[in-house]
């Protein structure tokens, strides 16, 4: 019952932006609190039996959500600081990345800034996303340049740069990583949709699975309630669920440029156990978007459970290098 409630509590925030970003402040301003009292390790415990309703076994961990858990705690390798930051992450994809196919792969940039104080909102087009480069979620689409709309962009950075977003799921990668802001190109596919987003989970540098969103924007609005596909690396469907319902009667068109796809997450992944990467893909254009190391804070069901431990058992954590953990 509890996480029915936290489920509908999450979709009524949807179609209200401005009290989601509130309570989200608040959220983490009282976790930053209980950070003072609990250690890593109780946190975690106890919000999985919160957030999932189950209880987490870090002893012998199985399925992918309990070694997401058990990764927050454990890996520390200090590459995942640069690769968690906004910024910094285009350096890391850079380097990975050579040649000429992949010149424009990262999303044009504005401008970082250590404060949202020292943006020139003059010197910006009409459009374009604002982005803190530490945490999940703290982003701003403005999609007309008005000063209202300046207002709310300066109102929520001065609030969300004073965060630490590490407190808020004890994730460490973002342990220590510095909040600024990086403005950047907004993406605006031909055919008016926002951009197609393939979530590719990779594990020790191989693609497993892709998670194709369906019917998750309607006339530009994020929907509460969607659907979600999984692929594997050859677009063939895997029966499995990652939170939100399969799409069964519809397939998700498979990209015609999904070898490439392919090869760009396997090397951007190939230095870490498990991680997930986010490739914008529209107009035979791909953008790079992200790299993630706690899918949804490892809190979203996989279903069935021999999917939860099937993903599970493609992060080998006797594999991980012992200096890092």
């Amino acid at each position: 019952m509890q996480i029915e409630i936290i489920k509908g509590i999450k979709s009524a925030l949807k179609k209200n932006d401005e009290l989601a970003w509130r309570l989200k402040l608040i959220n983490m301003q009282y976790n930053r609190y209980r950070a003072k009292h609990d250690n890593d390790r109780d946190f975690i415990i106890r919000q999985y039996k919160l957030r999932t309703g189950l209880e987490l076994d870090l002893e012998h961990p199985q399925t992918y959500n309990e070694k997401i858990q058990w990764m927050k705690l454990y890996y520390r390798d200090p590459l995942l600081h640069q690769c968690v930051d906004k910024y910094e992450v285009r350096n890391y994809v850079n380097q990975k990345l050579h040649g000429d196919e992949y010149d424009d792969i990262l999303i044009p940039c504005y401008g970082l800034y250590e404060s949202i104080e020292d943006v020139d909102f003059d010197a910006l087009p009409e459009e374009f996303i604002v982005k803190l480069t530490n945490g999940s979620s703290f982003n701003y689409v403005c999609y007309k340049k008005t000063e209202k709309e300046i207002r709310k962009i300066k109102t929520r950075f001065k609030k969300w740069c004073r965060q630490d977003y590490y407190t808020y799921g004890r994730e460490w990668a973002y342990k220590g990583v510095p909040n600024r802001i990086i403005i950047e190109e907004l993406l605006k596919p031909s055919n008016g949709n926002p951009p197609e987003d393939y979530r590719f989970f990779c594990f020790d540098g191989k693609v497993k699975a892709i998670s194709v969103d369906i019917d998750s924007v309607v006339n530009g609005v994020k929907q509460a309630n969607y659907y979600r596909n999984i692929y594997d690396s050859s677009w063939n469907r895997i029966p499995g669920r990652i939170e939100y319902p399969n799409k069964n009667d519809i397939e998700a068109v498979c990209p015609r440029q999904l070898d490439k796809l392919v090869k760009i997450a396997e090397i951007l992944s190939e230095d870490f156990p498990a991680v997930r990467v986010d490739l914008y893909y529209f107009d035979e254009k791909i953008y790079f978007g992200e790299l993630t190391f706690y899918h949804s804070s490892g809190y979203q069901k996989f279903s069935p459970r021999e999917f939860a431990v099937q993903m599970g058992s493609w992060i080998n954590l006797s594999k991980m290098d012992s200096k890092y953990c």
